[in-house]
């Protein structure tokens, strides 16, 4: 897995960009109009959309840590 791709994804999710905003499933950067193999540009949308995913659920399990301290008082 590409660290860089992957810390993209990660700051994509920090920023509040949606997993659908993923910059490999824009057409520009699609295999077709890079000319990339599919298996290399699978890698890399793997590899963002799992450092998204991986943000994702961290910010909420910290979001949940907090509910729970708010209510725990």
């Amino acid at each position: 897995m590409d660290d860089s791709t992957r810390r993209a994804g990660q700051d994509a999710a920090r920023h509040g960009v949606p997993l659908s905003a993923c910059p490999f499933l824009q057409a520009g950067n699609m295999p077709a109009h890079t000319g990339e193999p599919i298996r290399k540009w699978r890698a890399k949308l793997a590899s963002w959309e799992a450092g998204w995913k991986q943000e994702s659920d961290a910010r909420l399990a910290e979001l949940q840590r907090r509910r729970e301290l708010l209510h725990s008082d």
